[in-house]
């Protein structure tokens, strides 16, 4: 009976965001979103390797996709701040649509070359400083700080969730169609975003932040890292985390056709099983609901990233290549979801969409973690590269243990 009981009170926990329809319309568009977003870092990675043949060109790729988080993020979080959320994302949408049909032009034509392909994953990359703290943001807003936790949660579970079929679809595509229908793809599924936000209603934003401009709540957010520690700890990590784990990607398509021998659909697999260990923890916790010891949660996300890289980079045998980026799927969307909770609820209510700001500028410093993985790569080997960047990746949740004991009170 007692079991019973608790399997009841998770579910409660699990399912509390679903009974607002204002909720359950979001996570569709994060879904839709999601999937469209799977389908242009996949198909747009393989297109960069299939144009160049070269490591280095894929990591100049990501280090262009990551760079506007480094110099729009900031802007992004107090714009967040500053406007309609809703509308802010439907603008967002609108823009990713544009941009997955002139892929799809460009390649259809034989035109496209790697200078279009870095143009248009920036501009991509800028929508998205602006697109996440307002996505991030807007769930709070509707959920309340209370079940933020799981709505946060829940987010990353429609995220990591779609992906597994994702990566598979944009492999399955590409092998099938040709390279340009992932990107037509992607438009439509962005079309059905803008659509699923506009059904949204009744949500209300803090007024308070939007009262002031867009520079002011920039201001404000540069104070809050220099005043709250505990803030600039998370950020630290954030920032090492994407330079050393988050940078991986830049290596799959190297992994899927040079190492493992798998092709283009096995680079989507492979991207695929990222996604699942993804979803498995975005269901984990969103069923513990509010939990103490977040903190140290963290630290071992961190810390089972980095040791889930080397394991990846050093099999050869396939089924255990996709079995270990799931580990590595696990920890990166467990660290990601506590990074952008524990950043919201560490911040005052108005300063939420800062706070995300301050999370979009830290993911910028993947610029460094794509380039320096790439050159690595392009002169000692990926496996050499993944599992130095791994390596670094234990290295710096010990000091971070050590040296930041407060992180491990949040």
């Amino acid at each position: 009976m007692e079991n019973e009981m608790g399997r009841s009170r998770v579910l409660g926990k699990f399912f509390t965001p679903f009974s607002d329809k204002s909720f359950s319309l979001l996570f569709l568009t994060t879904i839709t979103a999601s999937l469209g977003d799977m389908l242009m870092d996949v198909s747009s990675g393989w297109l960069v390797l299939e144009l160049t043949d070269s490591p280095l060109s894929l990591g100049l790729f990501w280090a262009v996709r990551s760079s506007p988080n480094l110099l729009f993020g900031m802007i992004g979080g107090a714009t967040a701040d500053k406007m309609d959320r809703k509308r802010l994302l439907m603008i967002c949408y609108m823009l990713y649509t544009i941009c997955g049909l002139i892929f799809g032009f460009l390649i259809t034509t034989g035109m496209i070359q790697l200078y279009h392909t870095l143009l248009l994953i920036f501009i991509r990359g800028v929508i998205r400083t602006f697109e996440n703290p307002s996505r991030q943001s807007y769930i709070v807003d509707i959920v309340g700080r209370v079940n933020a936790m799981n709505g946060i949660s829940l987010n990353a579970v429609g995220m990591r969730g779609i992906g597994i079929i994702g990566g598979a679809m944009a492999g399955l595509l590409i092998d099938l169609y040709g390279k340009e229908w992932p990107f037509f793809a992607l438009a439509g599924l962005f079309i059905v975003s803008i659509t699923l936000v506009s059904l949204i209603k009744g949500v209300e934003s803090s007024r308070e932040a939007q009262q002031l401009s867009i520079w002011r709540n920039l201001s404000d957010g540069v104070q809050i890292v220099m005043k709250n520690r505990v803030v600039l700890a998370l950020m630290l990590m954030a920032a090492t985390c994407e330079m050393f784990g988050f940078s991986f990607p830049v290596l799959v398509p190297v992994f899927a056709r040079d190492i493992l021998k798998v092709g283009a659909v096995g680079n989507g697999m492979i991207n695929a099983f990222r996604s699942g260990g993804g979803l498995l923890s975005g269901l984990a916790l969103a069923s513990l609901g509010d939990f103490k010891h977040k903190g140290k949660l963290l630290m071992a996300m961190f810390l089972m990233f980095g040791v889930g890289l080397i394991l990846y980079a050093n099999t050869p045998i396939y089924a255990l290549a996709l079995i270990f980026i799931g580990v590595v799927g696990i920890s990166a969307a467990g660290h990601d979801a506590m990074s952008q909770i524990l950043l919201q609820l560490n911040v005052d209510e108005e300063q939420r969409g800062r706070a995300m700001g301050i999370w979009q500028l830290s993911i910028g410093f993947g610029v460094v973690g794509s380039m320096t993985l790439g050159t690595l790569a392009e002169a000692y080997g990926a496996i050499f590269a993944q599992s130095l960047f791994g390596g670094i990746m234990i290295i710096i949740v010990c000091m971070m243990y050590v040296a930041v004991p407060r992180l491990k009170e949040l």
